[in-house]
């Protein structure tokens, strides 16, 4: 990946780096897969942590308990 730095005090948040357009909509879509995958993970706990507070979460010592045979 070629990157450019260009000032170091362009900008509030640190320097400016230039890359080729491709380069940052791919990143852009990884940043919206990060980001969605986190929601997802967030919702799965508080659905575990709503469910273990409720009891109805069942537990088990072994895989075969789960599976029953």
């Amino acid at each position: 990946m070629i990157t450019i730095t260009l000032l170091e005090h362009t900008s509030k948040g640190g320097p400016l780096v230039a890359i080729p357009q491709k380069e940052y909509e791919e990143l852009l879509r990884l940043k919206e897969r990060f980001l969605w995958e986190e929601e997802d993970t967030d919702e799965a706990v508080r659905v575990f942590r709503a469910e273990k507070k409720q009891g109805i979460l069942k537990t088990a010592r072994s895989f075969k308990s789960i599976v029953g045979k």
